[in-house]
């Protein structure tokens, strides 16, 4: 095999793979997207054949990182309406590996990071496409907790209460310099609080949008992935992040997604589709879109922090370019508050 990357031990863990599936000949490749778990593709015979996935190298920062919940989460929502990967094993071994790690089959297709993935989409579809990204939120949200045997994820509070403490938490912790518009937001956004009890609860993903799915080539959802930041609570925070992404824009939230010139239905279609399949009725979008926004600051904030201490492994990422306009994504969290 090739040289090892940074955070995959090819030696322990191909021992552990020859044990549990007889093959001892196999690749690995870092995964090109994904900033906080790091994520290897694991190759037989030139083809990938499974993903790996384990936290940031020197992680601090609690349940965001916990693959072991995140592969749960999935295993739980395999026998769902809810597109997922197929996890084989997690695997907590310090003998195989120093942290725990969910080992699943690849998924084939790709997630929507630029124009051209989307373009390679068929133009009748794209609609269709998006829609089903709509659907599998709304499939998400339906999940019965207690059914699939997630209830213990359930906690005290509201959701958004909750993570408010949480992330500012995160980034007074973390963070290597100032960042006063994101205390500004927080402040704001805990007196905007919408009352937890006028929103639906359920499966809430955290991290909802086209690069974090994987598309067939006629566009249709294999699997939804990266459930690292999936928490029980206010569902509607996802459906604001989603539409957030479509008015943001890009320059801000570095993150690429198709809008209605791409082909994509607009904000209210969109809105539409989700009450028509959930069931919800949906209100405070702009707040939970603000929410979200801010919620993505701090993250930034995190991957800056990481970048610069060396705990992203062979990611190819300037920390400074990552860093970049952190502050400005907060501001944009208040422009959706004042849509309010």
């Amino acid at each position: 095999m090739t040289q090892s990357p940074a955070g995959f031990d090819a030696d322990s863990i191909g021992r552990w793979i020859e044990r549990r599936f007889g093959i001892s000949d196999f690749d690995v490749e870092v995964m090109s997207v994904g900033r906080s778990n790091l994520t290897f593709t694991i190759l037989v015979d030139g083809n990938p054949r499974w993903v790996l996935r384990r936290p940031p190298l020197g992680h601090e920062g609690g349940s965001a990182h916990n693959v072991a919940r995140e592969g749960r989460i999935m295993a739980a929502l395999n026998d769902s309406d809810v597109p997922v990967p197929t996890v084989l094993d997690i695997v907590d071994d310090p003998e195989v590996l120093d942290v725990p790690f969910v080992f699943m089959d690849h998924c084939p297709g790709f997630p929507i990071n630029t124009p051209t993935e989307w373009e390679s989409i068929p133009p009748e579809n794209r609609r269709d496409c998006a829609f089903g990204m709509v659907d599998a939120l709304a499939a998400i949200h339906s999940v019965d907790v207690d059914a699939v045997g997630l209830s213990d994820l359930r906690r005290p509070g509201g959701l958004i209460d909750r993570q408010l403490r949480r992330w500012i938490g995160q980034v007074e912790k973390i963070a290597m310099r100032e960042t006063p518009t994101i205390h500004e937001v927080h402040d704001v956004l805990r007196e905007a609080m919408p009352d937890p009890a006028g929103s639906p609860v359920g499966i809430a993903h955290g991290d909802f949008k086209p690069n974090n799915m994987i598309f067939a080539p006629s566009g249709s959802v294999n699997a939804v992935v990266d459930w690292e930041l999936t928490a029980i609570g206010e569902v509607l925070t996802d459906l604001g992040y989603f539409v957030a992404m479509l008015t943001v824009p890009e320059q801000y939230t570095s993150i690429w997604v198709p809008r209605a010139d791409d082909g994509f239905p607009t904000t209210d279609e969109l809105i539409d589709r989700y009450q028509e399949v959930s069931g919800h009725e949906v209100h405070d979008v702009s707040y939970y879109s603000a929410f979200a926004m801010w919620k993505l600051a701090c993250i930034r904030e995190g991957v800056y922090t990481r970048l610069a201490t060396g705990k992203m492994g062979d990611l190819d990422l300037d920390p400074e370019e990552a860093g970049a306009g952190v502050e400005d994504l907060a501001r944009q969290a208040l422009d959706l508050l004042e849509r309010s």
